[in-house]
């Protein structure tokens, strides 16, 4: 059986649904030379296929008066599947968590913290290590300014597998 992704214009419709999720069909039809009802089908083609994942809007974070970032790596002090699991599961419930990604190497963790400043941030961070998730280390590393953030996958290098 072929993937959905098989084809060029399903990898078409993706590159263009990263670059704007608002696209109109009519406007997407256009663009990858295909029918607006050929259009209308393939992205929930697509969704239901599991390629598309949702759809969201990057608000700026000058909205909110001013929001620090902070990188975490977190290392646990067990590192049984049971105590990662654990971990995993809580931090998917902690909404100033914003990505936490498995590393593997000298670190377990990575995680993106948004706080409204740093003594919020230390306050979450001690009350992180206070829940039980299993935390021995933690070392911040303060975002300064962003260079670039929120990049489209790169859809080219996939295509020429």
């Amino acid at each position: 059986m072929k993937s959905k992704l098989d084809t060029v214009r399903a990898w078409d419709i993706l590159s263009e649904l990263q670059a704007d999720g608002r696209i109109s069909k009519s406007e997407l039809a256009k663009r990858v030379h295909l029918s607006a009802s050929a259009c209308s089908q393939r992205p929930r083609i697509l969704e239901t296929g599991g390629a598309i994942e949702g759809y969201y809007i990057w608000l700026s974070p000058s909205l909110t008066g001013g929001v620090i970032f902070v990188m975490v790596e977190v290392v646990l002090d067990r590192h049984r599947l049971e105590d990662q699991r654990h971990f995993e599961t809580a931090i998917h419930a902690i909404p100033e968590v914003l990505d936490c990604w498995a590393i593997g190497g000298r670190i377990d963790y990575l995680m993106r913290v948004a706080a409204p400043s740093m003594a919020a941030y230390q306050d979450f961070m001690e009350g992180l290590r206070q829940v039980g998730l299993g935390i021995d280390q933690y070392y911040s590393l303060i975002v300064t300014k962003s260079v670039k953030s929120n990049s489209p996958i790169p859809l080219s290098a996939s295509r020429q597998r």
